[in-house]
């Protein structure tokens, strides 16, 4: 049986709800609508800033001509006015002629003997042949052949030279390499006919170590000789200098002078 309320009414289902959140203070609501009002601002700003920066920006330049396709620049005559690297060249042979006679070939009495040696393959030398860099001029007192450390040396020197040019009106010049290997009968001959060579018949030369690059004449790519301004041969003699005096720099067994009454750079490679 139910029970009825006493007044005759339902009774009422009297449920428990959440108070209803107080209402901010006003100066709360004043500080989140202010940094609403700023956050929308800043949002705004910053697309308007992209929008002007992306309408603004101007066409991007054309892309620069590869670095092989620009015109060489001629030499800057204003720079090599005097010598500045030539100077560090200057190793005597005393320092250096017991090396090189213990890192090249025991010296050779006559061409014969040279042919006759290099026949049966029983001489530590090998051929040297011209190349982009450089042009092995004709040889009256000597033979194209060096040891094969002085043959890679003379090839790196070169390729390095030619480097260095690359970006020139200068840039087809090749070093010109006057005199290689002599036997010990060139190495007379030469001393009688020419003053400012020694007739020491056991000098550097012929050993296969040595190489003569002229310093006052360089060559185009069919051996001629280029016709040079006073500048143009400073400049070219000056950045071969420099590239031999870096390599001397590197490598303790390479010796190299400048020889001012034959006109060249000598170098020999001690190892």
């Amino acid at each position: 049986m139910s029970r009825s309320h006493p007044s005759g009414q339902p009774p009422i289902n009297r449920l428990r709800t959440a108070p209803a959140p107080s209402p901010l203070p006003p100066k709360r609501r004043r500080r989140r609508r202010r940094r609403l009002i700023l956050l929308v601002g800043a949002l705004l700003a910053g697309l308007f800033l992209v929008l002007l920066a992306y309408w603004g920006e101007p066409a991007p330049p054309p892309p620069s001509p590869r670095a092989e396709n620009r015109a060489p620049a001629p030499v800057d005559c204003s720079r090599y006015p005097f010598k500045h690297h030539s100077g560090k060249l200057k190793d005597l042979l005393p320092a250096y002629k017991k090396r090189s006679q213990m890192a090249g070939v025991k010296p050779i009495a006559d061409a014969k003997a040279l042919d006759q040696h290099l026949a049966k393959g029983a001489i530590g030398l090998v051929p040297v042949e011209s190349t982009a860099a450089f042009w092995v001029a004709p040889m009256a007192h000597g033979r194209p052949y060096l040891t094969p450390a002085a043959k890679q040396v003379l090839h790196a020197i070169a390729d390095d030279f030619k480097g260095r040019i690359a970006r020139t009106d200068l840039a087809g010049a090749r070093i010109k390499v006057t005199s290689l290997f002599r036997t010990r009968q060139d190495q007379r001959n030469l001393g009688r006919g020419n003053v400012n060579a020694t007739r020491d018949a056991d000098a550097p030369h012929t050993h296969g170590t040595s190489m003569d690059l002229s310093y006052m004449r360089f060559v185009d790519k069919d051996g001629k000789e280029l016709p040079l301004a006073g500048c143009q041969q400073v400049f070219l003699a000056e950045t071969l200098a420099e590239v031999i005096a870096g390599h001397r720099a590197r490598d303790k067994q390479l010796f190299a002078t400048r020889e001012a009454r034959q006109a060249c750079y000598h170098l020999s490679v001690c190892r």
